[in-house]
């Protein structure tokens, strides 16, 4: 069952909730249909790593009740003004707990669309600087071709440098 409210200007849509789990056991129903999704484990780790984080700001469990808007602003706004974390970093937590949000409001395990109000700040783009003729010229000439390791060495940086691939 839908229900509409309208706050502060706009209408929030919640519905009725059929179970009702902690944030805890959401989460590990999220993290169980994110492995069958077969993400990467390095991407499963850092859901879990923001989770922890999130459960340690918050000191303990939450109801689907007690999951509200407010809850992740004040948490936005603990990392940011208490913990002093870069815009950037704040942003990947947020990014995963929208994502766990979303998720948990797609399944009718919470009423309302917080993912929805729960945004990523705006921050500044990064300019990547690319090398001058000058800077390539002096890189290149750094290296000893008469070893085996300086002349690998500077195939190496030629082909990264032609192929403009990023080194990973």
């Amino acid at each position: 069952m839908r229900k509409s409210v309208r706050k502060h200007g706009r209408v929030i849509t919640t519905r009725t909730i059929n179970e009702s789990f902690t944030m805890c056991e959401m989460f590990e129903r999220f993290m169980w249909f994110k492995q069958s999704e077969g993400l990467a484990p390095r991407t499963i780790e850092e859901y879990e790593i923001h989770f922890k984080w999130l459960l340690d700001y918050l000191q303990q469990d939450l109801t689907s009740e007690q999951m509200t808007l407010k809850v992740f602003l004040d948490w936005i706004d603990f990392m940011l003004n208490d913990m002093g974390l870069q815009p950037t970093t704040v942003n990947i937590r947020v990014r995963t707990m929208r994502a766990f949000l979303r998720w948990c409001y797609l399944e009718n395990l919470i009423g309302t669309p917080i993912h929805e109000r729960f945004k990523p700040m705006k921050t500044a783009e990064d300019t990547i600087e690319a090398l001058t003729v000058t800077e390539i010229k002096t890189l290149l000439n750094a290296f000893d071709e008469s070893t085996f390791v300086g002349f690998r060495d500077k195939v190496m940086v030629m082909v990264l440098l032609d192929s403009m691939v990023r080194i990973s």
